[in-house]
């Protein structure tokens, strides 16, 4: 029973070490300082707007009808 219980506990003991290194995660890596440069936001250049379209008709009602 002790021999199985060994052997079970080193398998499973493999699988974990061996699925931590597959999988990449840092599960046992300790959190250390980030001293990498804040990244840039890239800056969007929008197109210029035309300026607003002056009707001096004096249509300030236009699409309504007369009371």
């Amino acid at each position: 029973m002790t021999v199985l219980k060994r052997i079970l506990t080193a398998v499973l003991i493999a699988a974990v070490l061996c699925l931590n290194a597959l999988s990449g995660s840092a599960a046992f890596a300790q959190k250390g300082n980030d001293n990498r440069p804040p990244k840039e936001r890239p800056k969007i250049k929008e197109p210029p707007k035309p300026p607003p379209k002056n009707d001096n008709q004096g249509n300030s009602n236009r699409g309504r009808g007369k009371p």
